[in-house]
């Protein structure tokens, strides 16, 4: 290997290039690797996974906890059921300050029924209590430090004042379809008293999609096969029922991001999964192209030493193997530090992939066997090219001088053609993203707002009124609004069933409780205005939401068993909820007494100026009301923003996957342009001999650089429509196509490519002709 290190060490470019195109390569690889292999693995450890089902409602992943219970009490197929609510926030008082924890509020049975660890606890009994609650083990630490936690007691002031008892400690939620942010299970019974529409006592069901439901059928059991008669029998008893029944392996609900989940629970969209890991292969294929590349262009430089070698008695198969040992040795190397990247890169990674990576943590005996095999495999791959070229060559060719001329250069061709093709083909989704969010962005809402900043409550309504009074006498402050919904969140649903021209229609409405001020500050265009009250039980209602009901115009009764309708007291212009590209649906409003609103946020709405000082200043009297109890603190602009936010991070991903597909590329380019002009330097000199100048040989090593890119269209032109295809299925946006992308694309790779060409062809043309004629 002595020569081989004095190689490197004299021909540093070719070093560089390779070691940090790998590098940079594999850390993408290493990364993307672990996210989709935990992806994949998602509650792995759960025991009984495969007889585990996640109930599903037409397209609500969601439904009541009742549901459960119905099903199991109906068919025998169902051997046990779970249900859980997630996501509630709540606060205890640890030496009389307020610490938040996001709780899990579950059936009595979930340690019976889920498989996940407990390290202090019995899992028939930790939640047999009402106020029982389970800690994770990070929870624990947090609360009490190094100091056992079991038997200590928790007060939850917002959970009718009721004191816990900590019965169980559990490892924290990882890889798993609940979000790693819980921190403590308490049971069901608990959940009327942060939600009343939730509680088990609610025997019509009226949220009806307020929890998880899972059932556990016997080994073999698919209960899809009920699930027309299990339809049947919930249109029946549920006001919610009727709509198509599935069941959903519990590890594939994961993936079934088409459903509805008005909980939080971890899913990830399966075609962000194979993108990504397109991405990385197709960004280790470029690498490995460049090494090729840099090897072949080499291989005029190394010759003499293999010559030599064979002359020696070296066979072919002595200077091919030894060939693929020098590129397992630079894979190696370049693995080493890909790994090291890697790591530093895992917490950006974990922000744009918004998945938790750990690759330290998943290390294990069979992770180290198979980066073995990859890098062995990996370092055939790359060197199998050059190590066939020189061990097939003839040694006299190079004694002769021609082994030079003989070799082609349609290998770094056809990888540059493929490079340069990649590279387009992502440039162009990167920029058709772009364009899309620039879109939606900017997409009309039906609504506006200015300054407006959102306080959570943290106090009974008489304290909110006071800090409303002391906040509009603030000379920047121009309203202060309590309301039960905004655009953004759009607000709580509603369903009804409508009688409409004989039959009932069901009616899903989404409902928003304010102030009169809400209408001013969203800009509400109030279309027809009766002056009735909510005394009158009267609600506004959207143009659109009219039109759905013909025949009705002063009264909306409701068919729905147990509920009342409402009187219409005017009607407003529809404006968009949530975010752009979701479905519109009808809207109502209803205006009450500020003293008659209890809000979910406290919206107030400021001058222009300083809008951080403005914050400062509003937080400072609001802390001043509501003392130590936490609460959050933010502009609705940016409450907006992170709506798309998951759009922001593709964008950024599919920028990271293009700027590393734009470097490698630029790096193989490098190696084709400095072979091309080694191989073609005799000739240069012979034309520039009878007059050719120098500008015309750059023209010529140009031109060919610019046909390449033209063929590389046959790559580029495939693959950006795939790109497009599937972007435009995660965004379901739907808009034209813009034409100049494509062009714009192409443009930008050529003119690099171009500049390149340029700038490492230029000595190379200027050269005086003796030079390179007098070594023939």
């Amino acid at each position: 290997m002595k020569t081989y290190f004095t190689f490197l060490e004299r021909n540093k470019l070719f070093t560089f290039v390779n070691v940090a195109g790998l590098s940079i390569s594999l850390m993408f690889v290493l990364l993307i690797a672990n996210m989709v292999t935990r992806q994949l693995t998602v509650e792995k450890d759960q025991r009984d996974a495969d007889r585990i089902f996640v109930f599903a409602n037409g397209n609500h992943g969601t439904a009541h906890y009742l549901i459960g219970e119905k099903l199991q009490s109906r068919y025998p197929e169902v051997e046990d059921w779970c249900s859980y609510t997630s996501g509630a926030i709540s606060y205890t008082l640890i030496e009389e300050k307020p610490v938040n924890i996001r709780l899990l509020i579950s059936r009595k049975n979930f340690f019976q029924f889920f498989s996940y660890k407990l390290i202090e606890g019995n899992p028939e009994q930790v939640l047999l209590s009402n106020t029982s609650i389970v800690l994770t083990r990070s929870c624990a630490n947090m609360l009490f430090g190094g100091q056992p936690a079991l038997g200590k007691t928790l007060r939850f002031p917002n959970i009718n004042d009721q004191t816990f008892t900590v019965t169980g400690i559990m490892e924290d939620f990882n890889n798993s379809i609940i979000p790693d942010n819980i921190q403590a299970i308490i049971p069901y019974e608990n959940a009327e008293y942060l939600n009343p529409s939730v509680s088990i006592r609610d025997n019509n069901m009226s949220n009806a999609s307020s929890a998880m439901v899972f059932i556990r059928c016997p080994q073999g059991v698919d209960p899809n096969v009920k699930a027309d008669d299990i339809r049947a029998y919930l249109k029946e008893i549920w006001w919610f029922g009727g709509k198509p029944v599935r069941f959903i392996p519990f590890r594939d609900f994961y993936f079934a991001t088409d459903l509805e989940c008005n909980i939080p629970m971890e899913q990830y969209d399966l075609t962000m999964v194979w993108i990504v890991l397109t991405a990385g292969v197709l960004i280790l294929l470029m690498a490995v192209f460049n090494y090729i590349s840099m090897s072949v262009a080499q291989t005029s430089y190394r010759a003499k030493e293999m010559a030599t070698r064979r002359l020696l008695g070296s066979s072919r198969s002595d200077i091919f193997w030894r060939m693929i040992a020098e590129s397992a040795l630079l894979t190696f190397v370049a693995f080493v530090i890909g790994f090291l990247l890697a790591k530093a890169a895992e917490p950006i990674a974990m922000d744009l992939l918004q998945v938790k990576l750990d690759l330290v943590g998943d290390l294990s005996a069979g992770t180290l066997l198979i980066y073995i095999v990859f890098v062995l495999l990996l370092s055939y791959l790359s060197g199998f090219i050059p190590a066939t070229i020189l061990s097939n060559y003839n040694p006299l060719d190079v004694v002769k001088g021609t082994f030079r001329r003989k070799t082609k250069t349609i290998y770094l061709r056809t990888l540059n053609i493929v490079q340069n093709g990649l590279t387009i083909a992502m440039l162009t989704c990167a920029l058709f993203l772009s364009v899309q969010i620039y879109r939606i962005l900017h997409e009309p809402l039906g609504y506006t707002y200015g300054n407006i900043l959102a306080l959570t409550p943290a106090a009974e309504n008489e304290t909110l009124l006071a800090f409303r009074n002391e906040a509009l006498k603030l000379p920047f402050v121009k309203r202060v609004c309590f309301t039960q919904g905004t655009p953004r969140d759009g607000g709580n649903n509603n369903t009804m069933n409508v009688p409409v021209q004989g039959s009932l229609k069901s009616m899903s409405f989404q409902c928003f409780i304010a102030d009169s001020s809400f209408i001013d500050m969203f800009g509400i265009q109030i279309t027809q205005d009766r002056k009735l009250t909510n005394d009158d039980g009267a609600w506004l209602v959207s143009e659109n939401a009219m039109k759905d009901m013909p025949g009705i115009t002063d009264y909306v009764p409701n068919e729905r068993k147990g509920r009342t309708g409402f009187y219409i007291s005017g009607t407003f212009k529809d404006f968009h909820i949530r975010r752009a590209m979701d479905a519109q649906r009808p809207l109502r409003i209803q205006i009450r007494d500020v003293e008659n609103v209890h809000p979910w946020e406290i919206l107030i709405e400021t001058n222009d100026g300083d809008l951080a000082d403005y914050q400062r200043r509003l937080n400072t009297l609001y802390e001043s009301f509501v003392k130590d109890i936490p609460y959050k603190s933010r502009w609705y602009h940016n409450q907006m923003r992170d709506q798309y936010k998951d759009l922001f991070r593709m964008n950024k991903l599919i920028g990271v996957f293009t700027g590393a597909a734009f470097l490698i590329s630029l790096l193989g380019l490098t190696a084709m342009s400095i072979y091309f002009i080694a191989q073609r330097k005799r000739d240069m000199a012979i034309r520039k001999v009878f007059g050719s100048s120098s500008l015309e040989e750059q023209k010529r090593l140009m031109s060919f650089s610019l046909h390449s890119i033209g063929i590389s269209l046959l790559v580029a032109i495939p693959l950006a429509i795939v790109g497009v295809r599937s972007i435009n299925n995660i965004i379901e946006y739907e808009n034209s196509f813009p034409w100049w992308v494509p062009i714009a694309s192409i443009l930008i790779v050529s003119l690099i490519s171009l500049v390149s060409v340029y700038l490492i062809s230029r000595k190379a043309t200027r050269e005086n002709p003796v030079e390179n004629l007098k070594t023939e």
